[in-house]
């Protein structure tokens, strides 16, 4: 009976701490419960000596973070959800069960240091692995407060990470100590002091250019599901310039329409000749002014001699080699289109995550009429120029990683298709994550969705103007830039390169005493 209530008890805990992590969420709750999330769990490693039962009791714990705050990837794929469930809560309670293990081996000041350190790390290669997907990196959790993390202008959302596991580590310090005003104490004053930071920041912050650019964002609002792949590329195409047009001047000096905009699939050796691009030519001779960034899949054909790349396709027994990419079409109001193509792919949808073991399965897709390998991501072109501005483009999934080198950029352009994800919390929080980008940059930001929410951003993180879901809709603004480069900027994740350092040699120290003490 006894190890029955005592098992009902850590499950208890770790639910809770899932439920705090969940509930603290931006679009799924409120964000102060991330103060104190972590809490139950490491009560509950601190009386648990058997690595197993931390290892999966911190699961449950992540599985419930994980499932709860990105429940809607189930519209897009149910493989998929559970998938990216099951990933995240193995990384988030390996990283705590690695925790435990060097409190264990060599004592509570080091633990409580590993904590922090192993968590961020385990964040940091999150952001750089084959199946990356840094959604709920705790930094993440004050999208929707901006005005707390000013100071991330210097240290990326790593930086909230850090912030956040402090505060829990501090938390769970002052439920042990038995002179619990010192810690209280300190714990108030790593809890405000970044706030006051910030706020100073905040109020002290102003762009130091003037100079502004017309812009209309266009949100089409095309059901992904219903409508995208079953209407012509034509009927689409002419829908947009509909849309548009009323919102067009003289003085619009940029459009910007979402991922995959066009359907025609558009083949970069011949860009200039295919429909849709003539289509906006003939829209540039009424408004001479007018850059255009849009969303297409594109794909580019090998040249004899031309090195292929790694994620080259072969058209069936011809010995003709192509890419395929997502990519942001540029068409200035003079000059040849350029094209950029994403970098950061979406595993499993848009690469082959660990090719070297997964291509066989790629060719036996292929038998069975599926499409084989990877879309491509090598660039030659990364910014747009308008003027004298430079515009840096990211396509969806792109906005969510602060380290992106757009530090060169005057004006950051976000285009995706947020509809997969349906009428849920995903889309708002992929709105959301796009102001911690602002921050960390000090852009402006536009962002053209196929379906909610469009908007613009300032270098502060603040709304400026948004759309509504399920709304066909264009917002004609001027948008200001700025040209400050930021700390963060110049020295990205560093953050994570120090925990990852630390992480090691903790796990070394671990180690050695462990086998000193056998």
């Amino acid at each position: 009976m006894i190890i029955f209530v005592t098992l009902m008890r850590k499950i208890f805990l770790a639910t809770l701490s899932g439920l705090f992590l969940a509930f603290s969420w931006p679009e799924i709750g409120m964000f102060p419960l991330i103060f104190f999330a972590f809490i139950p769990l490491l009560v509950l490693e601190n009386q648990t000596k058997n690595g197993k039962q931390v290892f999966w009791h911190s699961f449950l714990a992540f599985f419930i973070f994980n499932a709860v705050t990105t429940y809607w990837i189930y519209h897009a794929t149910l493989f998929g959800a559970i998938a990216a469930f099951l990933i995240n809560a193995t990384l988030m309670a390996t990283a705590f069960y690695l925790f435990h293990r060097i409190k264990r081996g060599t004592n509570n000041r080091i633990g409580n240091i590993a904590f922090v350190v192993l968590w961020i790390a385990m964040e940091y290669f999150h952001l750089n692995w084959e199946l990356s997907w840094p959604w709920l990196t705790l930094g993440n959790v004050f999208a929707n407060y901006p005005s707390l993390v000013q100071w991330y202008e210097f240290t990326g959302f790593l930086g909230g990470s850090f912030w956040v596991l402090s505060l829990n580590l501090l938390g769970f310090q002052i439920i042990q100590a038995e002179k619990k005003q010192k810690a209280i104490l300190f714990s108030l004053l790593i809890l405000v002091l970044p706030m006051c930071v910030s706020n100073h920041l905040f109020l002290d912050f102003k762009n130091p250019i003037n100079e502004t650019t017309r812009v209309v964002i266009a949100q089409p609002n095309i059901n992904p599901y219903t409508d995208k792949f079953n209407v012509g590329y034509e009927k689409q195409l002419d829908d947009f310039m509909d849309l548009v047009k009323p919102y067009l001047n003289q003085e619009t000096k940029l459009l910007i329409g979402p991922e995959t905009a066009l359907l025609e699939g558009i083949w970069e050796n011949k860009i200039e000749a295919t429909y849709s691009i003539s289509e906006f030519r003939k829209l540039q001779n009424e408004f001479p002014n007018l850059n255009i960034i849009v969303g297409a899949s594109t794909y580019k054909i090998f040249e004899n001699g031309e090195k292929k790349t790694k994620t080259a396709r072969e058209i069936r027994n011809e010995n003709i080699f192509y890419d395929a990419y997502n990519s942001a079409i540029f068409i200035p109001d003079s000059g040849k289109v350029k094209v950029y193509h994403k970098t950061k792919l979406v595993p499993g949808v848009e690469k082959m995550p660990f090719p070297k073991l997964l291509d066989k399965f790629a060719e036996f897709a292929t038998s069975l009429g599926g499409i084989s390998g990877s879309l491509g991501s090598e660039n030659k072109t990364n910014l747009f120029l308008i003027g004298s501005k430079k515009i840096k483009p990211l396509i969806c999934y792109e906005s969510i990683y602060g380290d992106l080198k757009s530090d060169e950029s005057d004006i950051i352009a976000v285009i995706t298709n947020d509809g997969w994800w349906k009428n849920t919390a995903g889309y708002q929080q992929h709105f959301a994550y796009t102001r911690l980008r602002a921050i960390e940059k000090r852009r402006t930001i536009i962002r053209s969705a196929n379906t909610g929410v469009s908007g613009v951003i300032n270098p502060k993180g603040e709304v400026l103007e948004k759309t509504n879901w399920n709304e066909a809709i264009c917002i004609s603004t001027e948008v200001r830039k700025n040209e400050t480069t930021t700390f963060y900027s110049l020295y990205g994740d560093f953050i994570g390169r120090l925990s990852t350092f630390f992480s090691a040699i903790f796990l070394i120290v671990a180690f050695v005493k462990g086998k000193l003490k056998k």
